[in-house]
């Protein structure tokens, strides 16, 4: 060894018998860095220097670098100090560029004052690049975890993290510092202590070929869960022995299953769940896949489902009561949360409300903070929005998605079950026609021979009455029994009706000129203690109807107000004009478009009961007790409204009175029908009557009752017998007075046959039928030169002065 004079070679004793034996780098240097002795293995080996050429170099030309300055460092620190220090650098080999790893250990030596720095170096080299090829392996998995999509995370055999991703940080919220030492199963949200999870770590530390995997839910840092399915399996490196984890996110398929669970058991129920319950189920499903705290729907048409426009979550109906004192919801301004949605059309999430916390609701309603509004579309346009709000995490595209495939699901259902809903409506509707048309006609077939009964009693009885000599007991009897046979035409009247057959004498009329002078008549019908209300509002409205026919409309409109109201309470009439477009005659009563009277009767009764509303316009339908009511109010205002070609409807709900709206058609300005008033004229001498009845009774009553009129009277039992006095009288017949339906030939041919046998007579005919069957006989005019059976004497000669007037 070099660098020191002989004679200072025994100061250091044995250093020449170690330096060439040790096959390792022993080297001293002063306190200006400068080698001042040194192994022969280091010179030969590492430096490939002379003695000469060594003893003239600075310790720090040997080291590479970018490490010279860390052992500058510590070569001051060990003179300084005294201190014992080792460092590993790099060492050029022979000059470089080539280098070796070298674990440098050195202290400080003092000799005569001189400050010196004894080191050994050990070759490292080998063991270095054999670390650093562990840890370029440990960085390359390490990436490989970083930069996977999949949340991975590391433990030890004790079940605690010593790793978590990126994608795991991001998935629960939490950073590596807050799960680092915390064992797994704290972010697992198991209800009993020792579940699966620290089961599954037992069985993989035990055995390192196994591997298990089961699906499990993540509780994340803001209290939300997400359902992950967990693969873990033994891990092993040079640092870590323990078990690795991989997790995989389930929550979309998690949404996929619910939502395809969900749509199945809604099919299910759609037949027997109502339209609410069906949007309140999906509300309920929205809350679960977006993680929302409440919902609602609220609609834009007109025919919303809910009174209130918006259907509420069962969470929030739950809370209803804590909100308010009557179960209702606490109404605020929808508005501001549909705008967004309104305005483009599409779904619209806002994660922020920072004006909007409790602003206009109760103290105890949740603030609002953020929200997922989604439209609801059907024909291009937004008929309701469904909103969820306060999702514990930011609100997503995802969930958007998610909460509009389930809008657009559910509301297929709805659309479904309404138009059904309608179809049975409209067939309901149809069969109560039907079977209201069916009583019609069963009405006007009995009414032919009905009539004629009491026509022969009202006549028999009428002519006993107008003898002088009666017994004032027996007087008393037949005005019974002629007051029984009024009382028995105007139930078979009401019958026709009802039948929309009644024969009419219609004229214009102004509507509310003819209410008003109706008013006094209603009042007293009303009793005392009930007030009507008339509010007119239909100022020149015109109506072509025979105007006892409206009489009898609002008379018996008033008198069911009056006994649903027990003869206590208000009726309100009221008139207003009505348009129906060609768009609205698809409703309940087939309305025809065109312009309409609306005429409404409100009382403040009992209201209708859901099991009668059916039938209320049913003949002899009633609720009254027996005796006090014959059932045929309704049905009559009912057939006199269908006559005149308009139509009913009502509204009512027990306990809270009812509303009966009466449409017939406004009459147009311009009027095709006369007035009716004719020119009498006053001729004087005999008059003779031909009379043809094939019913006996009825033919000897008109004679009696015509002859005792002063008229000369010819009676015919049948036609053939009518054209035999016809032909022995041609010339004298001023009137044929005739039934219509005869057994040989009809009234109208009858007529014909006899003008060409005896010309220039008038014609009236008699009939119990109804009015289409009249004129399905021929008969031009049934509304002029017809009466109906049955008649009294005095409307008989009436008619016939009349007829014989008219020119």
């Amino acid at each position: 060894m070099s660098g020191f004079p002989d004679s200072e070679i025994s100061a250091f004793p044995g250093c020449t018998h170690i330096a060439e034996v040790l096959p390792q780098s022993m080297y001293l240097v002063d306190d200006a860095g400068r080698m001042v002795r040194w192994s022969p293995w280091f010179r030969d080996r590492i430096v490939g220097l002379s003695d000469t050429e060594m003893a003239s170099i600075d310790f720090l030309e040997l080291i590479h670098p970018e490490d010279r300055g860390l052992v500058r460092q510590r070569m001051r620190k060990i003179l300084d100090l005294g201190v014992q220090d080792s460092l590993e650098v790099r060492i050029y080999l022979k000059g470089g560029p080539a280098f070796r790893w070298f674990l440098l250990m050195a202290n400080r030596y003092e000799h005569d004052g001189s400050s010196f720095i004894t080191g050994t170096g050990i070759d490292i080299t080998r063991l270095k690049k054999a670390g650093m090829a562990m840890m370029l392996g440990e960085q390359r998995y390490r990436s490989m975890f970083e930069q996977a999509d999949a949340p991975v995370f590391i433990t030890d055999t004790e079940g605690a993290i010593v790793y978590v991703s990126p994608a795991f940080e991001k998935m629960t919220g939490y950073s590596f510092a807050e799960c680092e030492a915390r064992p797994f199963d704290q972010f697992c949200d198991e209800t009993a202590p020792g579940g699966m999870t620290l089961s599954m770590f037992s069985e993989v530390i035990s055995s390192a070929s196994t591997i298990r995997a089961s699906e499990i839910t993540i509780r994340k840092k803001d209290g939300s869960s997400c359902y992950v399915e967990l693969k873990l399996q033994r891990y092993h490196d040079n640092r870590t022995d323990g078990a690795i984890g991989v997790l995989y996110d389930l929550t979309e398929r998690k949404r996929l299953e619910s939502l395809t669970e969900f749509r199945l058991g809604l099919l299910q129920q759609a037949e027997t769940a109502s339209i609410e319950e069906i949007l309140q189920k999906a509300l309920d499903e929205a809350e679960t896949l977006t993680d929302s705290q409440f919902g609602f729907i609220c609609f834009l048409s007109e025919d919303a489902v809910s009174n209130s426009g918006c259907i509420w979550s069962s969470r929030v109906r739950d809370k209803m009561r804590a909100m308010s004192d009557h179960g209702v919801h606490h109404p605020f301004d929808v508005k501001p949360f549909l705008k967004k949605t309104l305005d483009s059309g599409r779904a619209a999430i806002v994660n922020e409300y920072p004006d909007m916390g409790h602003a206009d609701f109760p103290s105890r309603h949740p603030g609002i903070f953020s929200s997922l509004s989604v439209p609801i579309i059907e024909q291009s346009k937004v008929v309701a929005v469904l909103l969820v709000f306060n999702k514990r995490s930011p609100y997503n595209n995802n969930d958007a998605q998610w909460a509009g495939t389930l809008a657009d699901l559910v509301w297929d259902i709805v659309v479904r079950k309404r138009a059904a809903q309608a179809e049975m409506r409209n067939q309901s509707i149809l069969l109560q026609i039907q079977k209201l048309e069916l009583i019609g006609q069963l009405a006007g077939g009995i009414a032919h021979d009905f009539n004629n009964m009491l026509g022969v009693i009202l006549g028999n009885a009428e002519l006993a009455l107008s003898s002088d000599d009666l017994d004032a007991s027996v007087k008393e009897n037949l005005q019974e029994i002629y007051q029984a046979a009024e009382r028995s035409a105007e139930m078979t009247s009401q019958l026709l009706a009802f039948a929309r057959k009644q024969t009419t004498m219609p004229r214009v009329i102004d509507v509310d000129e003819t209410i008003r002078e109706s008013l006094p008549i209603l009042q007293r019908v009303a009793g005392e203690k009930i007030v009507i209300d008339w509010k007119p509002g239909c100022e020149e409205c015109k109506l072509h109807i025979d105007p006892s026919q409206l009489d009898q409309i609002l008379m018996n409109l008033c008198l069911n107000a009056r006994d649903a109201m027990h003869g206590a309470g208000k009726i309100v009439l009221e008139t207003k004009r009505h348009k129906i477009g060609a768009s609205q005659n698809g409703g309940a009563n087939f309305m025809p478009p065109g312009n309409y009277l609306q005429l409404s009767v409100t009382d403040t009764g009992q209201g209708i009961a859901d099991t009668h509303k059916p039938h209320i316009f049913e003949p002899f339908f009633t609720t009254k007790v027996l005796g006090k009511g014959t059932g045929l109010g309704l049905s009559s205002v009912y057939g006199i409204v269908k006559q005149n070609r308009g139509f009913v409807d009502f509204e009512s709900e027990e306990g809270n009175g009812s509303t009966f709206r009466i449409y017939l058609p406004l009459r147009k300005k311009r009027d095709a029908f006369g007035s009716g008033n004719e020119t009498m004229n006053d001729e004087e001498g005999q008059t003779t009557i031909l009379v043809v009845e094939d019913e006996p009774e009825i033919l000897n009553l008109c004679r009696m009752m015509l002859e005792k009129s002063g008229f000369t009277v010819y009676a015919a039992a049948c036609p053939s017998e009518a054209i035999v006095l016809a032909k022995e009288n041609s010339g004298k017949i001023d009137l044929l007075l005739t039934d219509v339906v005869m057994p040989e030939m009809n009234g109208t041919d009858l007529s014909s046959k006899l003008l060409a046998i005896s010309p220039g007579f008038r014609v009236l005919f008699m009939s119990g039928y109804s009015a289409d069957v009249v004129a399905g006989h021929g008969v031009e005019n049934p509304l002029v030169n017809v009466i109906r059976k049955p008649f009294t004497f005095k409307a008989l000669a009436e008619k016939v002065r009349e007829t014989l007037e008219v020119e």
